[in-house]
Parts: C-alpha cells; sequence; structure tokens
C-alpha cells in the first residue's frame, strides 16, 4: 500500500506543495481573521505551511517513523518565535496549525483518490496515510510548543522586549518620560525623526529576511547622514526604523532616497516625514504606514522608495477605498478606462493641468506636437461630456487617484495598520 499508492501521493504532494499551501491559507484565514490581518501575515503562514507539507511528503515518501523523523523547517520555525515576540498568544497560533493540519488532510485524502485503484485500496490507503499525517502532527506541534515557550521566556528577558514595550508605548500615544524613553531605546528621542518601513511581499526559503531588509534601512539611513538607526522589526516580512538627526533633514534629501537592491532583492521602502521628539516618532511613523499602504495599492515596484510627502493627497483620498472608487468612476467617466488609449488621454490631462493648461509646455514636456495635444485634449473633453475648465480641481484628483483605485490593486493589499511588538 505505501509503495503502490502512499509514495505516489507524497510524490504528487510534494508537487503541489504551493499550491495546497494557499488554499489552506484560505481555509486557515477565513476561521482566524485577526491573526491573518493583513497580505504579510498570510504570507508567512502559507510559506510555514507549504515547509510543513513538504516535510510531512518527505518523512512518507521515506517511509520513517514520523516521531522520531519530523525535523521543522526554517519558515515553521520562523512562524512559531515570530508569534512569541510578538505576543501572539499559543492557543491561537496552536489553533491555526490544527486548522491547516485540518485543511490539508482535505487536501491529501483528494490525492489518495487519483492513486487508489479501487474503493478498498483508498480505505486502506486513507486510514494509513492520517495515522502517518496525525503521528506527524503531533510530533510537530511539540516541537513547535518548545521552540514558543523557549522564545518567549527568552524574548521577556532581553533588552529588546523592553525597547519593543517602549516603542508600543509611544506609538500608542500614551505619556511616557524623555529621558526613560531615551535610556531604553538607547536613541535620543529628542532628536528630528524619519520613519521608515521596509518590507518584503513573499517569504522565500533560506534567505534571511532581517538582514535584507536592514540592508535596505542602513542604506536609507546613510543616505540621511545616520550611521545607527532604531530598528524595530514587525513581523518577518518588515521591518521599522527611526533615522534621526540633531538638525533639519532637507525636503530634496528624502526624494533622492535609493538603496542598493543586490543587497536588499524584492524590498520596498516607504517613509514619513521628520518631526522632532516623541510626538516625532509617532507622526512619523503613522505617515510611513500609510506611504506603505499606498505603495501597495499602487503596485510599486521592488527597490523603491514611497515617500508620504509625495503621495499623502492619495492616502487621505484612499482611506475609505470603496469611497475613492465612486469618486474616480464618477469623475472620469470613460475617461477612467484603463484600455491604452485612453489611458494616453488621461495622462495628457494630467500634464496639461500640471502645465497650467499651457499646450506648448504640455507638448514640450511630452514630446509631442501642439496639435497632438490639442487633438487628444478634445477627445478628453468628450469622454468626460465637459470642459476641463470645469470641476478642474475634482479632476486632478481623480487623476491623482486612478492608478491606485483600480480593482486589480485591491488585491494587493489590505490597509496597514499601527502594529507594534507586545
Amino acid at each position: 500500500m505505501w509503495s503502490a499508492v502512499l509514495r505516489p501521493a507524497a510524490a504528487e504532494l510534494t508537487e503541489r506543495a504551493r499550491e495546497i499551501s494557499a488554499a489552506v491559507n484560505d481555509y486557515t484565514r477565513a476561521r482566524l481573521r485577526d491573526l491573518l490581518a493583513d497580505e504579510q501575515a498570510l504570507e508567512v503562514n502559507r510559506a510555514s505551511t507549504e515547509a510543513s507539507i513538504l516535510d510531512f511528503a518527505q518523512v512518507l515518501s521515506s517511509g520513517e517513523d514520523p516521531l522520531a523523523a519530523v525535523q521543522l523547517q526554517s519558515p515553521t520555525l520562523d512562524y512559531a518565535r515570530d508569534g512569541a515576540q510578538h505576543g501572539i498568544p499559543l492557543t491561537t497560533l496552536m489553533r491555526s496549525y490544527r486548522l491547516a493540519h485540518a485543511a490539508t488532510a482535505t487536501q491529501f485524502n483528494a490525492i489518495l483518490q487519483n492513486h487508489a485503484r479501487n474503493a478498498e485500496e483508498l480505505h486502506l490507503a486513507s486510514e494509513l496515510g492520517s495515522a502517518w499525517m496525525f503521528a506527524y502532527v503531533d510530533a510537530a506541534l511539540c516541537l513547535v510548543e518548545e521552540v514558543y515557550t523557549a522564545e518567549r521566556d527568552r524574548w521577556l528577558r532581553s533588552a529588546a522586549a523592553s525597547q519593543a514595550e517602549t516603542i508600543a508605548t509611544i506609538l500608542a500615544g500614551e505619556p511616557i518620560d524623555t529621558d526613560v524613553a531615551t535610556r531604553r531605546l538607547r536613541h535620543d528621542v529628542r532628536r528630528v525623526h524619519v520613519a521608515a518601513i521596509a518590507w518584503l511581499e513573499t517569504h522565500e526559503e533560506g534567505r534571511n529576511t532581517q538582514a535584507v531588509l536592514e540592508a535596505a534601512i542602513r542604506d536609507i539611513a546613510s543616505a540621511i547622514g545616520n550611521q545607527k538607526p532604531l530598528v524595530h522589526p514587525l513581523g518577518i516580512l518588515s521591518t521599522a526604523a527611526w533615522i534621526s538627526s540633531h538638525s533639519h533633514i532637507p525636503s530634496k534629501v528624502l526624494d533622492e532616497l535609493r538603496f542598493r537592491t543586490a543587497n536588499a532583492p524584492g524590498v520596498r521602502v516607504a517613509i514619513g516625514e521628520p518631526a522632532p521628539g516623541i510626538g516625532g516618532i509617532r507622526s512619523s511613523y503613522v505617515e510611513a504606514v500609510e506611504a506603505q499602504r499606498v505603495a501597495r495599492l499602487a503596485g510599486r515596484a521592488a527597490g523603491s522608495v514611497t515617500r508620504y510627502d509625495n503621495v499623502s493627497l492619495r492616502a487621505i483620498a484612499t482611506a475609505n477605498l470603496d469611497q475613492a472608487r465612486d469618486f474616480v468612476r464618477r469623475e472620469l467617466g470613460p475617461l477612467g478606462e484603463m484600455d491604452e488609449t485612453t489611458r494616453r488621454l488621461a495622462a495628457t490631462v494630467r500634464a496639461y493641468l500640471d502645465e497650467n493648461c499651457s499646450r506648448g509646455r504640455t507638448a514640450k514636456r511630452l514630446h509631442v506636437h501642439d496639435n497632438t495635444v490639442a487633438y487628444r485634449i478634445r477627445q478628453a473633453e468628450e469622454l468626460l461630456g465637459r470642459s476641463l475648465e470645469r470641476r478642474t480641481l475634482e479632476l486632478r484628483v481623480a487623476l491623482a487617484l486612478a492608478d491606485v483605485v483600480t480593482e486589480t490593486s485591491d488585491s494587493e493589499t489590505t490597509p496597514a495598520s499601527l502594529r507594534t511588538a507586545n
């Protein structure tokens, strides 16, 4: 039975591990929405599930005793440690594993049907496969609990826990003495602060995500002129940091921020605006969170740096995404269509308005003839059903929002929240 059915089933389980982990993720999310509240939490959970599926398939394929053969892979261990550091109750974490087991078992039973030749063979294979899986999950959960408990004990005794608690207090807007905060954070909170959030969209096996994220942060900090940013991990796939200065930080410096993508592949960064003191730590972070949300809505590419000041209108106007979509749809009408020709017309209108309705400057900016600009403007006005001189402010805002409120962008992210360590 193992040779004829279970071993081929293990091979199929291995081949389809990523697909199955995504389905399991959907099942778990529907039952633990607070735990899997955003896209990054979902990706971390999916990576952990995929690693466990691959590990179980290996054990099943080799015919080993699960109780002796279980070796949790790094995504699963990282998931448990991250939960311990961020105060996720062990009961919640264990429930997520049990839900994943239930959903995986359903997928595994469906795979067995592909390899069993008759009902009797399927029945026997299901019994044996289920026994193997339950033994594996039992051993794995024991290891997860050990890792979680050890990490939680270590974390509570560490200076990092005191730092995380202090940051949580500041971000919550609760009162805290400046000298106490400076001592606990080992960072002068009286300075001018720029908050930055670096994140990855996907988890890759074997990649040290924190090292990659911190490489981007170091480059950003160096460009601002601070070699020792205050770094605060938000999770496996994201890190916050505060880069501080004794003096004013020029706006041009923030607009020109870059990081070496070779050292930080796949990373995106969002930054808030400079602000002084403890209040500045919080306000700049809130802005960085909003800049990140807009960057994810707009599908900003890896290697990008999104500054809040450059997207503040989009951030404010998309606080309610459904209302923003209705506004853009109503204001632009057919000019909001996503085909290439219409998008070119919309881009021309945007440039025309930016150039104070000068056809000459618009033509120079777009590298086209004046008559081409005039023709496109007439086409755009026909689509709008009105002159560009009417509702100009509303039109400007709608054009600015069009790229971040399309239906395709909605799946990119869930609005970010002020996630801090407990």
